[in-house]
């Protein structure tokens, strides 16, 4: 992805038709003009500067920017966007930090991220769509390699929605690595949208697109559609786009992505339980994946083979597997593989007997778990905030332009007045009193449709800005509701509307709480009376129960395991004293 950034910078530099150099003045009138054409002058610019030394770098570019001749917001827009792609460059790069964790690059990280932040912004004042687009795309990707994956997501699909509102080109691999980034944070069928618009991509030809091997897109793009539809527990329609991804990786000859194709139709082949043949796939998967130095694929590989093996009574093959994955994954780790490999490795154990191994990398297991699935929750949590500021920039620059405009008409308004009235004192000098008559009435005709054009005009600003704030505020929509008459109906969709409500903090459960008192006011009071020691994170979980809510959906939203959520049910029940024959749910039902 980050790649796409520079052959799209760089690839027109021999288009540009004059060499400036590094004179500030003259950047600065060429990175003032509106034409996004200048993004192949911004390649040029940003190539020279990542040759010459930091200090120079650097004077240039505070020259540039409190350069005279600089003005406007393609200036900021453009400007911005080099200074973060010479930053990038110069101290950031894979070259210099291998490992994208490292608290050095934090500072960094900081950085670029305001500098993409006023470039936005300036791009949004811009108007121009295709500039939105282009720095929403752009600077997604390289914010990516600092596992930003929320801005990355949000911010690249702004792009390409952009870029198709427009109808600019969207190449089919940005297609394809968006849908790959919307699978990765659980966003299936936007997954499955975006992955077959890349596969179409390819019917519109354009001589600008140069890949050498383009079926392998398509192999991708077939893979993440089927891997979304796995994932969905859509096992038939899975199936049919992984096999689809496997005829055209080998029609092709390539062994490679055949081999790693095998390993996705594997667990669907597992999960209808024919453990022979999936063994076999899995099989494939590794061995392709060690051929391509794919350490991780291969680890992901063998504890699958592991579970087959554990399936078809192969303790200790399934043993060997496990282990060996472990040992990949120290070489190229992956904490979502190493997740499943310590379960399968629980679950091996358990099958040998082996209790205080199998309790060994079960913790281990729930304790990477957890911290994988609050990662995802807080994505998602990124990306609604993401989109809420992208909209709120959107809305606010539109409410700033609407102003000048009414700004602007209320002054042509009042020049024409201005020259109307000088008309009319010229007719009553040169024409009389008949004629000053009838254009003192065509004055107050004009005068009465000014008002209603200036009247209009607030009553949609108005409409606007009431618009906005109901967008933007779900807890006020939810406390209006409850505020006046609670119908049955109602009630049904301020539940559903909680349910989607996430409770990780302090302030969560209480707001949380707030609202759940009005819809049961004396179900807190009823569950203290039953038991009077009970605990906080006890009371959280007979409220999800009395929402009906699955064991998966409590787990979503209280930040923790699946499993988890079983066992705080086991102690509320041990906290009501409820006998074995008693259903929990159906009690809490009745409180």
């Amino acid at each position: 992805m980050i790649l796409l950034f520079e052959v799209f910078s760089f690839s027109a530099i021999a288009q540009e038709p004059e060499k400036l150099g590094l004179n500030p003045d003259k950047w600065a009138v060429e990175l003032s003009k509106s034409q996004l054409t200048e993004v192949n002058s911004l390649g040029s610019l940003a190539e020279q500067l990542i040759e010459v030394d930091s200090l120079r770098v650097f004077a240039f570019l505070d020259s540039l920017e409190t350069s005279k001749k600089a003005k406007g917001n393609y200036f900021r827009t453009y400007f911005y966007m080099v200074k973060a792609a010479v930053i990038y460059s110069k101290f950031a790069g894979y070259d210099k930090y291998k490992d994208r964790r490292s608290e050095a690059l934090i500072p960094i990280k900081e950085q670029l991220m305001e500098l993409y932040a006023n470039a936005l912004d300036a791009a949004y004042q811009t108007e121009s769509e295709k500039v939105i687009g282009w720095v929403n795309f752009y600077s997604s990707r390289r914010i990516l390699s600092f596992g930003e994956t929320a801005w990355a997501v949000m911010y690249s699909k702004n792009g390409v929605d952009l870029f198709e509102k427009i109808n600019y080109p969207v190449e089919p691999p940005v297609y394809i690595e968006l849908a790959e980034l919307l699978r990765q944070v659980r966003e299936y069928d936007e997954s499955i949208t975006y992955a077959k618009k890349g596969i179409a991509a390819w019917d519109t030809p354009n001589d600008e697109w140069d890949y050498e091997k383009p079926f392998q897109y398509n192999v991708k793009a077939f893979n993440t559609i089927g891997s979304s539809f796995y994932y969905k527990d859509e096992y038939d329609s899975a199936l049919f786009y992984l096999q689809q991804a496997f005829r055209l990786a080998t029609d092709n000859m390539d062994s490679v992505s055949a081999g790693m194709v095998s390993g996705d139709i594997g667990r669907i082949i597992f999960a209808k339980s024919n453990y022979d043949s999936a063994l076999t796939l899995f099989k494939t998967d590794y061995e392709y994946s060690m051929y391509d130095s794919a350490y991780n694929e291969a680890a992901n590989a063998l504890q699958w083979m592991a579970k087959a093996n554990l399936a078809l009574g192969n303790k200790a093959s399934a043993l060997g597997n496990s282990k060996e994955a472990l040992r990949l994954l120290s070489l190229w780790p992956s904490r979502r593989y190493l997740r499943d490999t310590y379960f399968t490795l629980s679950q091996v154990y358990r099958a040998l007997g082996d209790s205080d191994s199998a309790f060994y990398f079960n913790d281990r297991f729930i304790a990477i778990n957890d911290s994988l699935e609050k990662e995802i929750a807080t994505s998602s949590l990124e990306i609604s905030n993401a989109r809420l500021k992208s909209e709120e920039s959107v809305y606010r620059i539109q409410k700033i332009n609407n102003q000048k405009q009414k700004e602007l008409f209320i002054r042509n308004c009042l020049m024409a007045a201005i020259i109307l009235f000088s008309l009319i004192v010229f007719l009553i000098v040169n024409r009389g009193r008949l004629k000053n008559k009838l254009a003192f009435e065509k004055a107050e005709s004009e005068k009465v449709l000014l008002e209603q054009e200036i009247q209009s005009a607030k009553e949609q600003i108005n409409s606007f800005t009431a618009h906005v704030i109901e967008k933007t505020s779900l807890i006020e929509k939810l406390e209006e509701q409850l505020n006046g008459t609670v119908a049955s109906a109602e009630q049904q969709q301020i539940i559903a509307e909680l349910s989607q409500q996430t409770i990780l903090t302090e302030d969560d459960w209480l707001r949380f709480k707030l609202l759940f008192d009005k819809i049961y006011p004396v179900f807190f009071q009823k569950l203290k009376k039953n038991s009077v020691d009970i605990t906080v994170a006890e009371q959280r979980i007979a409220a999800l129960t009395r929402l009906e809510l699955s064991s998966k959906q409590m787990a979503a939203m209280l930040g923790i395991s699946v499993d988890s959520v079983h066992k705080a049910r086991q102690r509320l029940r041990h906290r009501l004293q409820l006998d074995p024959v008693t259903n929990l749910d159906e009690y809490i039902a009745g409180i």
